[in-house]
């Protein structure tokens, strides 16, 4: 029985789903990936660095663009506010980062640090009542926000409310029909069909030149005509 290793592709290779660049690699076909990517690497005639990844990623994290300050900046938001946005966005992070829609050129932790950083600023530099609350927050604060909660569990029916709500608003709800919409009488603000019913409305096919709503009102109009012409015809 033959080794397994006779149908893998030699050593080195790219694997299979890389979706990096490869040098020469749109420029052939006619086989697998790995033994493809192989014999590029060992063609003479393609033009390649000497260093295989051409990202350093021993550093992720790139110091001339923003200062030490600004990062434990972002880190103390732990402190205030959520936690989501750290420097530690790994990339292929797919949630919405600030500002970083507007930046670009660099990796992208550090598209994604400098956005953050900008957005931090702005909001240390709002004044607005909600902003200086938010900025004041503590856990400390936060304890004491769950002290004079006055709310028990389970939440107890407000009777007074219900009965109040009942005498102002029950009296203008509209009723719901009891039949369907096709056996209404015509003029029923309630002979019609919602945008999107998918079932049938008899004589909707010829109607047109408004909206969906307003052509099944018309339509069922003719219907129930029709229906009354048919029983009257049949006595």
């Amino acid at each position: 029985m033959g080794s397994i290793k006779k149908i893998l592709p030699p050593q080195p290779h790219y694997l299979s789903g890389y979706a990096g660049y490869v040098p020469g690699y749109k420029f052939y076909y006619g086989q697998s990936y790995g033994k493809l990517t192989h014999d590029l690497f060992f063609d003479k005639t393609i033009n390649r660095s000497n260093i295989p990844v051409l990202s350093d990623l021993t550093n992720v994290h790139d110091d001339t663009f923003f200062t030490p300050e600004e990062m434990d900046s972002i880190n103390k938001r732990c402190e205030t506010r959520s936690c989501k946005y750290t420097t530690n966005i790994i990339p292929g992070y797919a949630g919405y980062v600030p500002q970083y829609n507007f930046l670009c050129g660099n990796k992208f932790t550090v598209d994604a640090t400098l956005g953050m950083t900008n957005f931090v600023k702005i909001q240390n530099s709002c004044l607005c009542p909600q902003c200086e609350q938010t900025q004041g927050y503590s856990k400390k604060f936060d304890k004491n926000i769950k002290d004079v909660n006055k709310y028990t569990h389970p939440f107890k029916k407000n009777v007074d409310g219900v009965k109040l709500f009942k005498e102002q608003y029950e009296p203008t709800l509209p009723s719901p029909p009891s039949l369907t919409p096709y056996f209404l009488e015509n003029g029923n603000p309630h002979k019609k069909f919602m945008v999107g019913y998918a079932g049938h409305v008899p004589n909707l096919l010829f109607q047109f030149g408004q909206s969906y709503t307003p052509s099944t009102n018309d339509a069922l109009n003719i219907f129930t005509d029709q229906l009354e012409k048919h029983k009257l015809n049949s006595i």
